[in-house]
């Protein structure tokens, strides 16, 4: 979820319940308010009415019409109460429906007589009031929530600006094309602080980069210098009479590494390339052609070893991609000579090219590594023979430096590594 979003959410959750307890103690307060006046309206009444029934000579159970409705009724001389407010339910004849009453009890002796008086007093008109002070509050509050809520996005928007702006920065910063960032100085403190150190450390991310660059091109140069020589008078120690069958295998032993050592070399370096990014020069290439030139160069191995090849590949047009050509090269190149390493003599080899993806399935032993481990580096398996163990770290590099997907299966006692180039 975006920060925006998120912030926004929050800021709505929050107030809802805010509002929600606001409105429920709004609400209680009012009716206490409302029921406090009530009640001294009642208070008030009585002594009017007690002053009002002292000027008549003979009460019986009566009700006398006035603002409320009042109920007067002799009792026991010593019967008492002292002054009782209670809510009750009456039927309203005007209304024709059940309403609330607030209600005052007390006794009153008037020339000897006691009686018990009730005043009633309706708070239908009340609870109307109130619900219409509710409603009217709901409608604030939820006009408020939505004002808040777009509001928050939009001065938001405007305060992250120097924040978004940042992001987009990183996110598009190239080593090779820009190496300073030339963030704007933004209002906020904060944002001020970010942008400093994002400036710094891509600063040293950049001189790492032209570091190792230069390492690996004096690595390059420098190691394999001295490794050409090595081989060079191993070829003329090889061309001296007079050797034993012995000392010409361990000469040969010795050839072997130093071929092995400068492979390793080569591969290591073309790794560090792809990891940094060195191969800019990107061009439309046939996949199809490619693949048919490599197969071409395979086929004395694939007709030694008699497996059996079998393709089916798209048109030209269709099997196209955007990519450096020498990686292309590589990538295509690695997985068949993996295919080929690793099937049986009398074997199946099958390549097969779609619209959008790309896939070699073999026959050959199962493997002795766990599956997720195919593409790292170094790793093995028990029929590897004098391989690097480099081939498929280099697709798997390759891969990831054009967002391709690869995958690795094993159906049907087949091995399939399966290439989508668009998602």
């Amino acid at each position: 979820m975006k920060l925006l979003n998120k912030t926004g959410l929050i800021i709505v959750t929050m107030a809802l319940f805010i509002f929600l307890f606001g409105g429920i103690s709004f609400y209680k307060i009012i009716q206490l308010m409302i029921i406090k006046q009530v009640d001294h309206e009642l208070i008030n009444q009585r002594y009017n009415i007690v002053n009002e029934l002292k000027n008549y000579k003979k009460l019986n159970d009566s009700y006398l019409i006035t603002e409320n409705m009042i109920n007067i009724e002799p009792v026991e001389s010593d019967y008492h109460i002292g002054q009782m407010f209670k809510d009750t339910v009456l039927y309203n004849k005007k209304e024709k429906l059940y309403a609330p009453y607030r209600l005052l009890r007390f006794n009153s002796i008037v020339e000897g007589n006691n009686f018990r008086i009730t005043i009633f007093r309706s708070m239908l008109e009340a609870e109307n009031l109130i619900e219409q002070i509710v409603f009217a509050m709901t409608l604030m509050l939820i006009a408020l929530i939505f004002a808040m809520f777009f509001l928050n996005r939009y001065f938001f928007q405007k305060l992250w600006d120097d924040f978004f702006f940042s992001v987009n920065k990183v996110k598009n910063y190239n080593l090779r094309d820009n190496p300073n960032l030339n963030l704007p100085v933004s209002e906020v403190e904060e944002f001020r602080t970010l942008n400093h150190v994002l400036e710094k450390l891509t600063e040293r991310i950049h001189k790492d980069y032209i570091s190792l660059k230069e390492f690996t091109e004096n690595a390059s140069h420098e190691i394999q210098t001295p490794l050409s020589i090595m081989r060079a008078k191993i070829e003329l120690l090889l061309q001296y009479p007079g050797y034993s069958e012995e000392q010409i295998a361990l000469i040969g032993s010795i050839n072997m590494a130093v071929s092995r050592l400068s492979n390793i070399n080569k591969v290591l370096i073309l790794l560090t390339r792809i990891e940094n990014n060195q191969f800019p020069e990107l061009s439309n290439v046939r996949l199809k052609e490619r693949i048919e030139y490599h197969l071409e160069n395979f086929q004395e191995v694939i007709a030694a070893r008699n497996i059996t090849l079998e393709t089916e590949m798209q048109n030209d047009s269709d099997t196209e991609i955007n990519v450096n050509t020498a990686l292309a090269d590589i990538l295509i190149m690695n997985l068949l000579k993996n295919a080929i390493r690793h099937n049986f003599d009398n074997g199946k080899l099958f390549v097969h090219l779609g619209s959008n993806s790309f896939e070699i399935s073999n026959t050959g032993p199962k493997l002795n590594i766990p599956a997720e481990q195919l593409f790292n580096r170094f790793v093995k398996t028990k029929n590897t023979g004098n391989s690097l163990g480099l081939g498929l770290s280099l697709v798997k590099k390759i891969c990831e430096l054009y967002n391709f997907h690869i995958q690795y299966l094993y159906e049907r006692n087949l091995h399939k590594i399966i290439v989508k180039f668009r998602n």
